[in-house]
C-alpha cells in the first residue's frame, strides 16, 4: 500500500502557543543579559511581540524578537528579521537556543499547570486531530522539541506516540519529509510559516498554508497560487486519514 503522510506543524497550526513563547523568551532574554525579571509583563510588549511572530522559524528566534523589542527596532519584512538572526552568528544563535529551552523547561518543571495553560489548542483543530491521531501516517513536525509537544497534546486528550512527533533540529522540514517518502509515496504538509512551504520542490509533497496561524496578509497577495486551508476546511482536508491503518 502506498504511503500517504499527513504532516502537521505544531505552533500556529495545532496550538496557539504565542503566550508560552512570549513568557519563555522574555525570561530567557533577561537571564541572558543578567537582568532581574520585572514584576509584570506589559500588554504593549505582548502586542509588539505578536507582530513579529510570523517571522520566526525556530525557538531561539523568539529571543531575537525580545532583543529587537528591547532595542526599539522595527522589522517589517522577513529579510530584515533574517538579517537580525545572521547578526547573532551561529554560536550566538546556539546560545539563544540553549537559554530559551532552559527557560521553557524550568517553567514546565516549576509550574506545569501554568505552562500548559499558556499553550492553547485551537478549538477547531482538536476534534479532527483526535480522529486521525491514531493513524500511523499522521505526523507532527515542529521546531518545538518533541517532549514538549507530547505533553501539550496529552493535556488536551490527544495521544500521538513520541516516534511520530518529530523535532526538526537544524534540518529543513521539507528535507525531513522527503527522507521519509518512498518513490510512490505522498505527503501533505500543513504549516503557517510560508517559507517552509515555498521551499518544497518535491512533487510528492502537497502543501497547505494554515490561514488561522500567524501569517502575514501580504503572503496571500504575493503568493496567490499558494494552496491554503481555512479553519472551516480543516476537517475535510484531514478526512482521508480516517480510513488509513491505525496503531
Amino acid at each position: 500500500m502506498k504511503r500517504a503522510l499527513l504532516v502537521l506543524d505544531f505552533d500556529g497550526v495545532i496550538c496557539d502557543s504565542i503566550d508560552e513563547c512570549f513568557v519563555s523568551s522574555w525570561t530567557a532574554w533577561h537571564r541572558l543579559n543578567g537582568l532581574a525579571l520585572p514584576a509584570s509583563l506589559g500588554v504593549e510588549l505582548r502586542a509588539r511581540f505578536a507582530e513579529l511572530r510570523p517571522f520566526i522559524r525556530s525557538g531561539e528566534d523568539y529571543v531575537v524578537i525580545q532583543d529587537l523589542l528591547a532595542a526599539g527596532r522595527r522589522v517589517a519584512a522577513q529579510d530584515e528579521f533574517d538579517a537580525a538572526l545572521a547578526a547573532c552568528g551561529p554560536e550566538g544563535m546556539e546560545r539563544l537556543k540553549e537559554v530559551f529551552y532552559q527557560a521553557r523547561g524550568d517553567l514546565l518543571a516549576t509550574d506545569r499547570p501554568y505552562w500548559l495553560a499558556l499553550n492553547r489548542e485551537y478549538p477547531h483543530v482538536g476534534p479532527p486531530l483526535a480522529a486521525v491521531a491514531s493513524c500511523q501516517d499522521t505526523v507532527v513536525l515542529s521546531t518545538k522539541k518533541s517532549e514538549f509537544i507530547v505533553e501539550i497534546l496529552a493535556a488536551n486528550g490527544i495521544a500521538i506516540p513520541l516516534d511520530r512527533v518529530l523535532y526538526t533540529g537544524s534540518k529543513a522540514k521539507v528535507d525531513i519529509i522527503t527522507g521519509m517518502l518512498g518513490p510512490d509515496d505522498r505527503a501533505l504538509l500543513v504549516d503557517d510559516q510560508i517559507d517552509h512551504l515555498l521551499a518544497c520542490r518535491d512533487l510528492r509533497i502537497d502543501v497547505r498554508l494554515a490561514l488561522w496561524g500567524y501569517i502575514k496578509p501580504e503572503w496571500l497577495t504575493e503568493h496567490p497560487a499558494m494552496p491554503r486551508v481555512s479553519a472551516e476546511g480543516l476537517e475535510e482536508l484531514l478526512a482521508p486519514w480516517l480510513t488509513r491503518p491505525r496503531r
